[in-house]
């Protein structure tokens, strides 16, 4: 259990998706795949230990909304993809909370997407304001509440995630005075000149500010935060109709960058597999570098720019022809999205030309790979790589450029590192670059490739150290030591 408050106490963790996804095979059976990510990766194992429930959304897009549709499953009961069950003894429950197609659209899609993921990301011009996905958000996230006041008993820790539940907090708050409630923001919080675009500032800060902490990734994003409560509680006359509740709790703020599970990935890189596989991923490239860009398809990740840098470099130096080899790992996602579509066809348009202008021979410049890889074949990438180029216009954190550091146990490589992206705060050690500017970035790419061995190694052992320290468990602990001070 998490001791708190000097007892021995549960965790609820409440997050847009759930750590399994559901489908359902042709058989009609239920049968569920396990999700990837550094937040699964450092709460699992606390949530075994205190026997915690995960409540989130499961995958499934249901008709119509029943109570029943709600359901507390025992991890250990599942049925994995590859046939397997989690052991009793290292299981938790997770909380189904269902969503119809016209939620998923209004709330997921729409608003939580292409409104606030945009906003925050600034990119005000893509965030689009519709008051009918605000009140479908509102009404998801009044379920989230309702679903964790049915589950909660009063001494169990609520912890919500992110931007698609940020009025879960509100809701939970008027069911449950008396409730402890956290709060964690993983993308940028924006200056107040973008969030004062949005229409429901008000209502959102009032929600978060019911919480006993709200934690953010970098200081910048914190600053950005306080200046827009200093407002709100300046020029507050009642959130537009809506009770404000916040004034019942001392909500204590804090800076906390999420990291990775170093150890992990570092073991998986110096496995007999994954150090055979990393050759023949050199022997395939065929060029005496291989650079590397693995983002999810998404607008904010700058893959366009940093292909237009990319051909940028080549123009300005021919004599680069086939002396390296980009690998870019596009991982789909959001592929009904309207933007995300129209950005798919503009980065193969470009990738294209860029080949069609550079290729000699049997060389071509980009190697480009729309899909997914396992998590060993993601390491052996990782380490065969001479360059990583992590170029986000703007990331809240961005934990591609922390695996890439932890795969390299040779102490060798490159990371090329966006000033837009969370993580610039923490590795000191990258080579920072303006991802708006391909100019920047073909300048960035240029030294990497001719950066002295003495001078890499330098570089990635500082990386390795600060990232071996400040990792996932690290990240935990430090969260849970600002839910004492809260107290």
């Amino acid at each position: 259990m998490i001791r708190l408050k000097g007892k021995d106490r549960r965790l609820i963790v409440v997050s847009n998706r759930l750590p399994f996804h559901r489908f359902v095979d042709d058989s009609g059976k239920d049968v569920w795949k396990k999700a990837a990510g550094g937040l699964i990766t450092g709460l699992e194992p606390i949530l075994k230990k205190c026997k915690g429930i995960w409540l989130g959304w499961d995958g499934i897009r249901t008709e119509g909304i029943r109570k029943e549709d709600f359901r507390l499953v025992d991890i250990a009961e599942i049925e994995s993809e590859e046939g397997e069950k989690a052991c009793k003894a290292c299981s938790y429950q997770i909380g189904c909370v269902p969503l119809t197609e016209k939620e998923f659209d209004e709330y997921y899609n729409r608003f939580s997407n292409g409104t606030l993921w945009a906003l925050f990301h600034y990119f005000f011009e893509k965030s689009f304001i519709d008051y009918s996905a605000w009140r479908t958000y509102c009404e998801v996230n009044r379920r989230f509440a309702e679903y964790i006041h049915e589950i909660a008993e009063d001494d169990d820790i609520i912890w919500i995630q992110d931007f698609h539940l940020f009025m879960t907090p509100y809701y939970l708050r008027k069911l449950r005075p008396n409730q402890e409630i956290h709060f964690f923001l993983h993308i940028p919080f924006p200056d107040i000149d973008i969030f004062s675009i949005l229409p429901w500032q008000d209502q959102i800060l009032g929600s978060i500010l019911c919480c006993n902490t709200i934690g953010f990734h970098h200081k910048q994003y914190l600053r950005n935060f306080n200046e827009a409560v200093r407002l709100y509680r300046k020029e507050k006359t009642g959130t537009k109709g809506m009770e404000t509740l916040e004034g019942s709790v001392n909500t204590h703020f804090y800076v906390n960058p999420i990291s990775i599970d170093f150890n992990a990935i570092d073991r998986t890189s110096r496995k007999h597999e994954v150090l055979e596989r990393k050759k023949e991923i050199i022997r395939q490239a065929s060029s005496p570098k291989l650079i590397l860009g693995v983002d999810r398809i998404d607008y904010s990740k700058g893959i366009k720019e940093r292909l237009l840098g990319m051909e940028m470099l080549l123009d300005e130096h021919p004599e680069l022809k086939e002396q390296f080899f980009y690998y870019q790992l596009v991982v789909p996602s959001r592929e009904d999205v309207e933007t995300y579509i129209a950005l798919k066809k503009e980065i193969d348009e470009i990738i294209g030309r860029i080949n069609g202008k550079f290729a000699t021979g049997l060389w071509a410049p980009v190697h480009y790979n729309y899909g997914t890889v396992t998590f060993e074949e993601l390491v052996a990438l990782y380490s065969a790589a001479d360059v990583a180029l992590v170029t986000p216009l703007r990331d809240g954190m961005n934990l591609v450029c922390k695996e890439y550091v932890a795969a390299h146990s040779d102490n060798d490589g490159v990371l090329v590192l966006s000033r837009f992206a969370g993580a610039i705060a923490e590795i000191k050690n990258c080579l920072p670059v303006n991802p708006y500017s391909i100019e920047d970035i073909a300048r960035a790419i240029y030294h990497a490739l001719h950066m002295p061995k003495t001078e890499r190694k330098k570089r990635m052992r500082k990386m390795r150290k600060n990232i071996k320290h400040h990792n996932i468990d690290t990240w935990l602990q430090n969260c849970l030591r600002n839910f004492e001070l809260a107290q």
